[in-house]
């Protein structure tokens, strides 16, 4: 009987290690398609009007997509409040001026999901759910906020 315990927990533990090298796989294979989708929610704008314009939209943006209200806002940053709760995806935007033109800067926006990565810096418990909600804010920015400039009438900012 106790032969079949200790085969019976061996068995369990090469399970969760196949488990836990399966779950780090998609953990870096979906980090790899939020860097993706960093890249996607940056654009550049090249006079001081079409930034102006970008970053006004960029507000709409931040302020009508992140679950909590803004806390901080200025020329070149806005920032929502963090959530009380786990789970809940909220954003803040930034633009940097280019070094070498003033008229010239790069505005970005970020989500950000509390209980989205563990102490470890692997995923945490709501890692999934954050990972899918981040992606798909962050890949929906640059349309939303480029819409007007290739000639949509429908500008719902």
């Amino acid at each position: 009987m106790r032969i079949r315990s200790v085969s019976v927990w061996l068995v369990l533990l090469g399970l969760s290690g196949c488990s836990t090298e399966a779950r780090w796989d998609r953990f870096t294979r979906t980090e790899g398609e939020l860097m993706q989708a960093r890249e996607v929610a940056s654009i550049e704008c090249e006079d001081e009007q079409a930034c102006a314009s970008l970053w006004a939209r960029t507000v709409a943006y931040v302020s009508t997509h992140s679950a909590t209200r803004i806390g901080f806002a200025d020329e070149n940053h806005v920032e929502t409040k963090p959530p009380l709760e786990s789970g809940v995806v909220y954003l803040w935007a930034s633009r940097t001026p280019s070094p070498t033109n003033e008229h010239h800067a790069r505005i970005r926006i970020k989500a950000l999901c509390r209980g989205m990565y563990a102490m470890d810096g692997g995923p945490g418990w709501q890692y999934a759910r954050c990972a899918r909600e981040i992606e798909t804010l962050e890949r929906q920015y640059g349309e939303f906020v480029l819409t007007p400039r290739t000639g949509s009438t429908n500008d719902p900012a």
